[in-house]
């Protein structure tokens, strides 16, 4: 019979034993280190939600407010989010590859609900509306509406959510760039003017200016306006007055406003004197002209509408002002914010600036905004000077003439240079003094372009940056073997020139060369830049001369020109009865010609002024906008022994080569 000993546990209760002490130790220390990895993880969650927050992780309620409900709800569906993206994502490239463009933007709009944060479904809802459902309209109107909603989807919303997204900056400043700039779509020049007149209805004209920092302190008045505008209106007694004297007249302080001061603040009503009876434009609303236009309240006026203007621009158009007025002073000079390029320009600078140092920073979407900067700024090189007469009723009859602005040469190369340096630096191939292996090709082409026109443009200031360059060209872009090209081994006369009168081996080419130059300068002494328009007219001469010398051109295709001032005198005709031109645009070329142009081309052309300025309505006075020349009557004696200002054509026989 066994022996049970008293108080002994037996081996396998007492191996229990100590296993359940020590799980309860482990689970009495694993309780403990919890306790103070949540304390310890409670005083980082300030810094852990800035960090969601700036990788834009988390979507700010504010930012959700006002969605329908049913949209709300849908970004509630939990896990099933992720099925129901992915479902319509498939679903939308289905229906976009069988041209179903409107249901694929239905599903794209859903998708931008349901993954706001995540910026290509933004990219491609917008795409679709301003490249793909816009082409399918069959007016001007429709057309633009789907350009615009591409725009303010990313803009007003896909940005809002995605602030530091470069993808986003990138997609809106191309549809600037492209779709409103270049000439794919039929409609682009309706596009600018629908922009370009919008612009002006919120800016007003511009200014006339003596330099670039007139223009730029007219825009920093309204970039240093108040921006609380109720809170402005209230605190100025003198625009307190203004303002209840405006709602009497049914005008209030808001983007109507901008229009009627659009509308009767004109070019026109500046040059008054052209008009006859201006009575006849003030009729239809006298009483707020008088309002508006009331002396003793210009200064009142002045200070709101700089208000007022801020607050559409931040509201509407979504704008830094701040940025702006920095971009215009500092990096690119006097912008004008009608131009399209403007605006491709500040959205791709505005993303470049926002997307610094962010960690999702996608290298090619780096490159590509650079890119769109540079392309931004030579469009505005290339046609970045605007004249523009707006038709506030319709838009798309508006006038829009654009040339080009060597203003903005110097701020490209600079803009080359510092982002090429900070893309490139550390890139092996990178040589001090470039603007990188990748802008390379690019900025060697476009400074080839800036040489033309500044040498053609003329001026001290010109010429000396033209030789900068072409020593620049002459030092980093030299031939293969190292060693400089030969056609950089010439003065940059001969550089220039060489390549223009290279091209005059035809009676046609010589020709076409030479009325381009002509009609050049004609639109610069339309615009008042007297200088650069005798310089146009000088190269002219130089072509022509160069025509007219013995060349080793076939003697087939060779006939003599007519003499210079005869073509000048037969563009200046059909610049004039050219029914595209803006009238006004045609007066302030008449005051700005040569007294001898105006003298031979007077009678050619006055029955056509007299007609014309009927033509306008309040009428113009034809002794103010294209009164005769001085001196006429000893012209026409003149004119009479010379025989007379001959027809277009005469006088035109077949050339022979010099012979000694």
């Amino acid at each position: 019979m066994s022996e049970t000993r008293p108080g002994v546990l037996p081996d396998h209760l007492r191996a229990r034993q100590t296993a359940e002490r020590r799980e309860f130790g482990v689970q009495v220390v694993a309780i403990l280190m919890a306790v103070v990895c949540f304390s310890a993880a409670a005083l980082f969650t300030d810094d852990m939600n800035e960090i969601r927050k700036e990788r834009q992780l988390v979507i700010d309620p504010e930012s959700t407010k006002g969605l329908p409900s049913d949209i709300a709800l849908l970004g509630k569906l939990g896990t099933f989010r992720a099925l129901a993206i992915d479902w319509a994502s498939i679903r939308a490239g289905r229906l976009r590859e069988e041209g179903k463009t409107y249901e694929a933007l239905q599903l794209h709009e859903t998708i931008c609900v349901l993954a706001p944060r995540f910026p290509k479904v933004w990219a491609d809802a917008a795409w679709n509306m301003a490249y793909n459902i816009s082409v399918e309209q069959y007016s001007p109107e429709g057309r633009w509406t789907w350009v615009k909603n591409g725009i303010e989807l990313l803009r007003d919303r896909g940005i809002q959510f995605n602030t530091r997204a470069l993808l986003l900056y990138k997609e809106l400043a191309y549809i600037y760039w492209h779709k409103i700039g270049d000439i794919m779509d039929d409609e682009h020049l309706n596009y600018r003017r629908a922009l370009a007149v919008d612009m002006e209805r919120t800016l007003g004209a511009p200014p006339v200016t003596v330099d670039d920092a007139g223009y730029i302190d007219w825009f920093r008045e309204i970039v240093e306006a108040p921006r609380n505008l109720q809170g402005f209106i209230e605190g100025d007694v003198e625009v307190r007055h203004l303002v209840s004297a405006l709602e009497a007249v049914d005008l209030a302080p808001d983007s109507s406003l901008l229009e009627f001061v659009a509308r009767h603040d004109r070019p026109e009503l500046r040059e008054s004197d052209l008009i006859e009876n201006r009575a006849a434009l003030d009729a239809d609303r006298a009483a707020g002209l008088a309002v508006v236009f009331d002396e003793d309240s210009a200064e009142a006026l002045k200070r709101l509408l700089a208000a007022v203007r801020s607050k559409v621009l931040r509201e509407k158009h979504k704008f830094d002002l701040d940025m702006m007025l920095r971009l215009m002073v500092e990096e690119y000079g006097p912008l004008d914010w009608r131009n399209n390029f403007a605006h491709a320009l500040y959205w791709a600078s505005r993303g470049d600036e926002m997307a610094k140092d962010y960690h999702g920073l996608d290298r090619a979407d780096q490159l590509n905004t650079a890119r769109l900067v540079f392309f931004s700024l030579q469009s505005l090189i290339d046609r970045g000077r605007m004249v523009l007469y707006p038709d506030f009723d319709d838009p798309f009859m508006s006038y829009l003439d654009l040339s080009p602005d060597t203003r903005y040469i110097p701020y490209l190369h600079d803009a080359y240079m510092r982002l090429g340096k900070r893309l490139h630096e550390d890139h092996e191939d990178y040589v001090e003094g470039t603007p990188g292996p990748k802008f390379m090709n690019g900025f060697v082409t476009a400074m080839q372009n800036w040489i033309f026109l500044l040498y053609f443009e003329g001026g001290e200031r010109n010429l000396k940056l033209a030789e900068n360059y072409y020593a620049w060209l002459r030092e980093y872009n030299p031939h293969p073997d190292g060693t400089t090209q030969s056609r950089y081994m010439k003065t940059l006369d001969e550089f220039v020139m060489g390549d223009v009168l290279s091209q005059l081996q035809t009676y046609r080419a010589a020709g076409a060369i030479i009325r381009n130059l002509v009609t050049r300068g004609l639109k610069q002494y339309s615009l008042g830049q007297k200088r650069s328009a005798a310089t146009s007219l000088a190269r002219a001469q130089l072509c022509h001369d160069y025509w007219m010398q013995d060349s080793d051109a076939d003697i087939n295709d060779r006939m003599k020109l007519e003499p210079l001032d005869r073509i000048v005198r037969n563009q200046i005709i059909d610049f004039m009865k050219e029914p595209t031109f803006e009238p006004l645009f045609k007066a302030r070329l008449w005051r700005e010609l040569p007294l001898e142009y105006r003298q031979v081309t007077y009678d050619s052309l006055r029955q056509y002024f007299g007609e014309l300025c009927e033509s306008r309505s309040p009428v113009w006075s034809v002794s103010a906008a294209f009164p005769e020349p001085a001196g006429m009557n000893a012209a026409r004696r003149r004119m009479q022994k010379t025989g007379g200002p001959s027809e277009p054509g005469a006088d035109v026989e077949q050339g022979e080569k010099h012979k000694d």
